[in-house]
């Protein structure tokens, strides 16, 4: 019972986490560049996390994962922080955040065919139901006029679903580590992209800039990655990311809330979609659907 409550707790903290990050990332590219974003979040996380959780015994252990760890610094934190940062100049919060929830079914698809991970017939309808409700969220007719930010953020969420099934292969590196290593890798690899931005960078920002910067640096991209890794490593790639189905609910309730952004019967629908796929999807155990 205790570790199904912690489970939960984690659960809910790193989905109205992300949630939020979409509503400031949103906020942010308002007053700064995509690439300016990038390259300060993930400063931030790497300033916290590194210093705190990385140790001489975890040095030696990730010293033989380094091409992994390099990946993963582009995969899961450099790239999709800017497909979905250069994203925002033209999407609302609740629109990122439901693009976002597309991760869990590129995560069945990679698991099957890359990792060879079985699976069942619930899971693929669990999965494919929160699909549908990612579809209700947004419309069919609206994806079409927003056609190339909308394949970015498809970029994006592909990019989480592939680094899921790395982050669960090195669950032999504590998770405080493993997330650390992570940021610091992605902010060594965006260090040019501030160097491609023509825009100069400037400190004249209101207050509230400066809030939500450090919210996205330290909170949403340190704290909350910590707490992903440890749900990802006491379940299965597939499973774990089935929570991103939360994010886009969480997503549209801090769009609504701060942004004024609309909530209708639509919103309301595709929220039970993606409720009812969460079940289903976590209804099997990760070591039966593992291959030795």
């Amino acid at each position: 019972m205790k570790s199904i409550l912690i489970n939960w707790l984690l659960v809910l903290f790193v989905s109205f986490s992300w949630g939020a990050s979409f509503m400031f990332t949103r906020f942010v590219v308002e007053e700064i560049s995509p690439f300016h974003l990038v390259l300060i979040r993930l400063f931030l996380a790497s300033l916290l996390l590194g210093p705190l959780f990385i140790r001489k015994s975890d040095l030696l252990k990730m010293t033989k994962v380094i091409p992994s760890l390099f990946l993963l610094g582009i995969i899961n934190a450099a790239l999709p922080f800017f497909l979905y940062a250069w994203s925002a100049q033209e999407l609302t919060a609740g629109t990122l955040s439901i693009l976002n929830g597309t991760s869990p079914l590129f995560a069945l698809i990679i698991a099957i065919l890359l990792f060879r991970q079985n699976t069942t017939l619930l899971q693929i309808a669990g999965l494919l139901t929160g699909f549908v409700g990612l579809v209700i969220f947004i419309g069919i007719e609206e994806i079409g006029l927003v056609i190339f930010p909308v394949i970015l953020c498809l970029a994006g969420a592909f990019c989480y679903a592939y680094s899921n099934n790395i982050l669960f292969k090195l669950n032999h590196i504590k998770s405080s580590a493993l997330a650390s290593a992570t940021m610091i890798s992605g902010f060594v690899f965006s260090i040019p992209l501030f160097f491609l931005e023509p825009k100069a960078f400037s400190f004249d920002f209101d207050i509230e800039i400066y809030l939500a910067i450090l919210f996205l640096g330290f909170v949403s991209t340190g704290i909350s990655f910590i707490a992903y890794v440890v749900l990802l490593q006491r379940s299965s790639p597939v499973q774990a990311s089935s929570i991103i189905f939360l994010v886009p609910i969480t997503g549209i309730f801090w769009g609504a809330v701060f942004l004024g952004e609309a909530i209708d019967g639509k919103v309301i629908l595709g929220s039970l979609c993606i409720l009812a796929g969460i079940a289903l999807t976590n209804i099997f155990k990760p070591k039966q659907l593992i291959k030795s």
